[in-house]
């Protein structure tokens, strides 16, 4: 299952976001996962919740993204929700294109994500993961 975040710079996506991972890792029965572009909330998340930067790991293209993804999935298989905000700031992610990778993750993997995404319209193939 795909959720979209999505609205204007400095509408409040990011908080949302923060507010929603750190109220479902009370609930959670697996592993949260938070991926950000930079460092810049690491403080604002719950210290139960796996915190990661990607800039750290020099993750730049969708596909660098996508396997990354794929990768903590295989190393911790109780992974059971994963909240990207930013998922256009990291690299060169076309939304539009990754999504649909992403909702395929979930699927296959049985793996929530929350997206936020810094647009004022959401773009039509998009429209049915808000």
């Amino acid at each position: 299952m795909i959720e979209l975040i999505f609205g204007a710079k400095g509408t409040g996506k990011t908080t949302r976001i923060i507010d929603k991972a750190n109220a479902s890792v009370e609930n959670a029965k697996g592993n949260v996962v938070f991926i950000t572009p930079v460092d810049k909330y690491s403080l604002d998340i719950s210290n139960k919740i796996r915190f990661v930067v990607t800039a750290e790991y020099a993750v730049k293209t969708a596909e660098e993204l996508e396997a990354f993804i794929k990768g903590m999935i295989a190393g911790n298989t109780d992974i059971c929700e994963i909240y990207i905000d930013g998922i256009a700031r990291i690299g060169s992610v076309d939304p539009v294109e990754f999504v649909p990778k992403l909702d395929e993750i979930a699927t296959r993997y049985n793996v929530k994500f929350t997206l936020t995404l810094s647009m004022a319209e959401i773009p039509a193939p998009l429209k049915r993961y808000i």
